[in-house]
């Protein structure tokens, strides 16, 4: 499974394809310096990462940076099936049914895709303290997330992630087009932070999930689901239940808890929570090109 808290991962796993080609990093690392060795309960103890500078904004933030083999041995099957499905894509769905947006992703290659979620203080106009992205880079899915230690890093996650979206092809979400955009683009307007001219299609993973399996899913559909929430999804589609997991409404405490206090026990669980949403969003995305549906 995904760490310690989280689902149970599938029986089929696979052994992780190999790899000799090293993922960009985002910005650069600020110089390396001498350092104790990190409290119980630190950021550095429980989330390890590093420091990032942002020339722009000329504040900095906290990168954690993870191959899905070193958080989810048992998963690294999701990587060679994704590449799979993407490097066939064109011939996996009917193009007169499907969106615009999905046309596009099937015109990418693996590595042209950026997975995004965001982890914020509440709704509209609360500061993004956390922006999670994943990619396909050396034959990996590898997840970067962008953390504000405090308030006042939120300009950097900010342009951070503008620069990330600039060299991608499609930036993929579930519920972005509703709220991680909308909220990325006022705090961005908010810090003046420059997203870009051109921004990349957007495909809304939940948008494409409601077509197929939502009330407003054909009526010869096998079988609609209560609701289109991403772990409705997990538990139907890929029989999987998350354990231990932080519910959502206790996010923005447990950030303000750790902006007090710097004891980082449940911005672990937070980035856990986050790493899920991704990976699962990869999967959906293929249940969706492939004409899948495990409900049949």
């Amino acid at each position: 499974g995904l760490g310690t808290p989280g689902d149970v991962a599938p029986a089929d796993a696979r052994p992780a394809p190999a790899d000799d080609a090293p993922a960009p990093c985002l910005m650069h690392a600020a110089p390396s310096t001498a350092r104790p060795a990190p409290a119980a309960g630190s950021l550095l103890e429980l989330c390890p990462g590093r420091e990032q500078l942002c020339d722009v904004t000329g504040g900095s933030f906290w990168l954690i940076r993870r191959p899905l083999e070193e958080v989810a041995p048992d998963c690294v099957y999701i990587a060679s099936r994704y590449a799979a499905v993407m490097r066939g894509a064109r011939q996996q769905f009917d193009e007169l049914e499907a969106s615009a947006e999905l046309c596009h992703v099937s015109n990418e290659r693996p590595e042209g895709l950026l997975f995004m979620d965001t982890e914020t203080c509440g709704l509209t106009s609360n500061p993004i303290f956390l922006i999670g992205v994943m990619a396909f880079s050396g034959g990996r899915l590898v997840f970067e997330q962008l953390l504000a230690r405090h308030y006042g890093e939120e300009p950097a996650i900010l342009q951070a992630f503008a620069d990330r979206l600039a060299g991608s092809g499609v930036l993929v979400t579930f519920n972005g087009k509703g709220f991680d955009m909308n909220l990325i683009r006022e705090r961005a307007a908010f810090h003046g932070v420059d997203l870009g001219d051109r921004l990349p299609p957007h495909l809304d993973l939940l948008h494409e999930a409601r077509r197929r399996w939502g009330r407003s899913a054909r009526p010869t559909a096998a079988r609609r689901l209560p609701n289109c929430k991403l772990q409705t999804l997990e538990a139907y589609l890929f029989n999987r239940r998350r354990v231990g997991d932080i519910p959502g409404a206790a996010i923005p405490d447990a950030y303000h808890h750790f902006v007090r206090t710097a004891d980082a026990r449940q911005m672990r669980d937070i980035l856990h929570h986050n790493l899920l949403d991704l990976l699962t969003m990869a999967e959906l995305l293929g249940l969706i090109l492939t004409s899948s549906d495990p409900l049949t």
